[in-house]
């Protein structure tokens, strides 16, 4: 019977040796593979178990305007569905015309004042019928402007058109003028207010008048004084030039003393 060889055996365990080691490695690999690359787990039921979450970003995709009009105007209803109501707009007021300005009567002062004539107007009637009465009292005032507008936006505008010179001074009234209230109109409680648009030329001479309003009691009283006044005419760059003055007329009836007394009471 033969020995077992000595160097046969020591062979054998090296090679167990080896494969155990190897084996063992490999063991361990897979346990440290599967740490890695752990499988998602389901979210747990149970409350205070912390819960894994899974995010996928991805790009954002162009929305097709046009295709979104599209079909926003296919699932839209029908226009008689949805019929807008048309409220017609307010009806526009024409603008209203200018004011005309107040008829008036032109006089050629450089002519020869015309007589009046011997027809007897209704307040002249109503005032000889009261002849006995006594006279009320009566105060005239007289005031330049320089303001156009006074006689009407439409008379303004002919001015502007007629003297387009810019004055540095207008024409100047250089005595008060005395105006009488007139008895006739005073006797039939009769008061006004006369405009009077004056040309006054280059020299200083009341060339033309037009009254508004062309009243038949006042009138010849504005003329009369109008024909006595004495002017100063305008001046542009140092130099006189014809161009027009406004002067207004009030005739103002004063109260009279029964009137007063009555009041007092």
């Amino acid at each position: 019977m033969t020995s077992p060889d000595p160097h046969r055996a020591i062979d054998r365990r090296l090679w167990l040796a080896l494969a155990a080691s190897v084996a063992a490695h490999a063991i361990a690999l897979a346990m440290f593979a599967g740490l890695l690359f752990r499988a998602p787990s389901p979210l747990s039921d149970k409350p205070g178990d912390p819960a894994a979450m899974q995010v996928s970003l991805r790009a954002a995709q162009a929305v097709d305007a046009t295709t979104d009009v599209a079909t926003q105007v296919a699932v839209a209803p029908s226009a008689s569905a949805l019929e807008p109501v048309v409220v017609p707009p307010p009806a526009l007021k024409p603008p209203k015309p200018m004011p005309e300005p107040a008829p008036g009567r032109r006089i050629d002062l450089r002519a020869p004042p015309v007589p009046t004539t011997s027809a007897a107007t209704p307040a002249e009637s109503e005032a000889d019928a009261a002849a006995s009465a006594p006279i009320p009292p009566g105060d005239v005032a007289v005031g330049a402007s320089e303001n156009a507008e006074t006689m009407g936006h439409v008379q303004a505008l002919r001015l502007a058109q007629r003297f387009p010179q810019q004055v540095a001074k207008p024409p100047q009234l250089l005595v008060p003028l005395v105006v009488p209230y007139p008895q006739a109109a005073a006797l039939a409680h009769r008061e006004a207010r006369i405009l009077a648009l004056l040309i006054i030329d280059d020299e200083g001479n009341a060339v033309e008048a037009t009254l508004f309003p062309d009243d038949p009691l006042f009138g010849p009283a504005v003329e009369n004084a109008l024909r006595l006044g004495k002017f100063k005419a305008a001046e542009a760059d140092s130099r006189p030039l014809t161009h027009w003055l406004v002067l207004e007329f009030v005739f103002s009836l004063r109260p009279s003393q029964a009137s007063r007394a009555g009041s007092a009471r």
